[in-house]
């Protein structure tokens, strides 16, 4: 069997079924990058409100966003099998890693607090008010239920693509270095 024909037959394998978590990350997070898009537009271009630290914070927020959503489409999409596997599954580990460990490292610390075994000021990730869970919840939201689809999405390309090797943990660790060095960036 020729390489064409046994890419073909892995693709054919699991069906429309395993491409649905790229095609949920694409639709979910291009709706939030338009909405947050179009709000960055109407504040700082229609209404020149300033470009101050928090506008810039945002807007490339949003275009890493949108680069994830170029990661998940290139696991499903016939141009994506132009990139290499290993590129592609890493980004698609990356995704994952650099969305999850801020909503889970939140929720430990919450647990921490309600056992009492931090002391936290009623401020950011120590709020335990209604407010503090609101936001919770919407990190997980935001962040977490695309990043459990990125980990749907990389097993689904696996499976389609080949091993995995090594690339799922290095993109596992490159996205969660990712994440504090932009923590540490906005600071």
């Amino acid at each position: 069997m020729s390489l064409p024909a046994v890419e073909a037959s892995l693709d054919a394998r699991p069906g429309p079924a395993a491409r649905w978590p790229a095609y949920a990350i694409a639709g979910g997070v291009g709706l939030f990058c338009v909405v947050v898009g179009a709000m960055w537009v109407v504040d700082h271009v229609v209404h020149g409100r300033p470009i101050d630290g928090t506008a810039w914070i945002i807007l490339g927020a949003t275009l890493l966003r949108i680069l994830t959503i170029g990661i998940a489409l290139a696991s499903v999409q016939a141009w994506g099998r132009a990139l290499p596997n290993a590129l592609v599954l890493t980004g698609l580990w990356g995704c994952a890693a650099a969305q999850i460990v801020y909503p889970a490292t939140e929720l430990v610390v919450k647990v921490a607090v309600l056992l009492g075994l931090l002391d936290l000021p009623p401020t950011g990730i120590g709020n335990m008010s209604a407010t503090g869970w609101f936001n919770f919840s919407m990190a997980w939201l935001v962040f977490g239920v695309p990043g459990l689809l990125f980990v749907a999405a990389a097993r689904s390309y696996v499976s389609r693509r080949g091993s995995a090797g090594w690339w799922p943990l290095v993109g596992t660790v490159a996205g969660t270095v990712l994440l504090f060095g932009i923590g540490w960036m906005i600071g």
